[in-house]
């Protein structure tokens, strides 16, 4: 009969017996000698006649049947273990399936069983000597391996005709192998945070654990059993509540699964793209899209499924929601609140507000590219949105930030001439025809503004009511202006009596009047 056959095997050729009825046809179909066939099925009858009976025996009692000689005890467990390995690499993908939970099934029902270390080594070494994709080192949902592409990719700019070279970030989680792939400006830390951030709204769901190279933008200092990472991929993790790990330095098996899919990403991504030309980097993000979608919905080589269906049906289930905010790159710079009470944004070239009163005062500019806070002494005294241009010296003022008379002029800067006479109407008619006068008597409206605003000051110092008298000596010399004005209040010229003229020209006939002169 040549070698034992493990119990699967053994019922696998009785249940071809039982579908051909022939020693020969079943031999044929299972590629083994006719002799092996006969020798099974005669021990099947031995027990029961009807072998469809047999074949509903629970495993301790089937071994009795064919493997009852206490000489090959060692060879029963082993059939045993064997014939349960396909099972056991199935159960394992279910949520909270576990080796250890397996293994005390598997010594409940076997108590002279393998001891769990043996139980696992025996079950890797049986996965792999059977060639199953299932890997027993990958949990479903628990890691993402990265790793940038050793090859770029390009866009060319339509106005100039410049090409850009553009980095390519892989992903994948090595249990399903469902990947991704984004193409970025650089390597740096921003760029590479971006790509992560891609890489989970892809996913749309968080792993337990990212797993990269010892890249600069992820790790500070690389270290076998501590690395140090860096301080933006830490607040990512904090963000996303999720754990970052770093492949020992040359040790590409540690991340063998990301390895292996950037020579995939080569053939299925690089290779269907390479006569296309891109026009921007968005442009060239849907063209990779689009290949990664056609990826990840082909057929296993080698079992049932595709990576997305094997990922939404066992990865996403167990993995952990995205939050509802994506993990914004916070910077930190130092920045003296100016005379003009605004902090200056080294980096865009943008000037920011804060109260006036911290003028002087150093303080420390967070910002992020959505949102600017200025701190002083770990209080927050402002915030601003981002201001959209570059290099641009604008301002981003907030008039509670302002002091008074800086708002009483902003306020100014937005009205018109009418706004000036309504104002000067309100304290009489005098002061509105003064206001007329002055708005009337430059070549531009807005040239008086200033003019206006002052006299208004004037009514605020001395009252109202003396504005109004001393508008009314202007308007009977027919002119008016802030200076005249504020000769007249500062001299107290509006409190005085008009004097009545002590000389008259008496009438005579020697002297002509005006009509003479007509």
């Amino acid at each position: 009969m040549g070698k034992i056959k493990r119990m699967d095997q053994v019922k696998t050729i009785l249940r071809v017996y039982l579908e051909t009825g022939s020693i020969k046809g079943s031999a044929r179909r299972l590629g083994v000698s006719k002799n092996t066939v006969k020798i099974y099925v005669r021990k099947a009858r031995s027990h029961c006649e009807d072998l469809s009976k047999v074949l509903l025996l629970t495993d301790v009692d089937f071994l009795k049947v064919f493997y009852s000689s206490d000489s090959k005890a060692s060879t029963s467990r082993e059939l045993v273990f064997e014939g349960k390995v396909t099972d056991w690499t199935k159960a394992l993908s279910k949520v909270g399936v576990t080796r250890y939970l397996l293994w005390e099934e598997y010594r409940e029902e076997y108590p002279d069983g393998f001891g769990y270390s043996q139980f696992c080594r025996r079950l890797r070494n049986a996965v792999r000597r059977k060639d199953l994709t299932l890997s027993l080192d990958h949990n479903p949902g628990e890691k993402v391996q990265i790793d940038f592409a050793g090859k770029k990719m390009q866009w060319v700019d339509s106005s100039s005709g410049e090409v850009h070279d553009c980095e390519v970030l892989v992903a994948v989680m090595p249990y399903s192998q469902y990947s991704f792939a984004v193409a970025v400006p650089s390597q740096k830390t921003a760029d590479f945070i971006q790509a992560i951030n891609q890489t989970f709204l892809y996913f749309g769901k968080l792993p337990q654990v990212v797993l990269s190279d010892n890249l600069k933008a992820f790790v500070v200092r690389s270290n076998r059993y501590q690395p140090k990472f860096n301080e933006l991929c830490i607040q990512l993790a904090t963000h996303y509540q999720i754990d970052l790990e770093a492949a020992r330095v040359r040790k590409p098996k540690d991340k063998a699964s990301v390895e292996n899919m950037v020579r995939t990403i080569y053939s299925r991504v690089y290779a269907p793209l390479r006569n296309k030309t891109f026009h921007s980097l968005a442009e060239l993000n849907e063209g990779i899209r689009e290949q990664l979608t056609i990826h990840n919905n082909k057929p296993y080589q080698k079992k049932e499924g595709t990576r997305q269906s094997v990922f939404e049906q066992y990865e996403s289930p167990v993995m952990k929601d995205l939050p509802p905010d994506l993990f914004e790159i916070k910077q930190t710079t130092k920045a003296k609140v100016q005379r003009n009470y605004h902090v200056f944004l080294g980096e865009e070239r943008n000037y920011y507000s804060v109260p006036f009163k911290y003028v002087g005062k150093q303080t420390t500019v967070v910002y992020t590219s959505k949102i600017v806070e200025v701190y002083l002494d770990n209080q927050r005294i402002a915030i601003h949105e981002r201001l959209p241009g570059r290099d641009t010296y604008m301002h981003q003022t907030n008039t509670t930030h302002m002091p008074k008379n800086h708002i009483e002029w902003k306020t100014s800067q937005g009205y018109d001439a009418a706004y000036f006479l309504e104002q000067a109407q309100k304290i009489g008619d005098a002061t509105c025809w003064a206001f007329g006068h002055i708005l009337t008597s430059r070549i531009h409206q807005s040239q008086g503004y200033n003019s206006c605003r002052a006299i208004l000051q004037l009514g605020k110092k001395y009252s109202n009511e003396r504005l109004e008298k001393a508008a009314l000596r202007c308007q009977k010399i027919g002119k008016a202006s802030y200076s005249i004005l504020n000769n007249i209040l500062s001299k107290n010229l509006d409190q005085q009596a008009e004097q009545i003229p002590l000389f008259k020209t008496p009438e005579h006939d020697n002297i002509r009047g005006a009509e003479k002169y007509q």
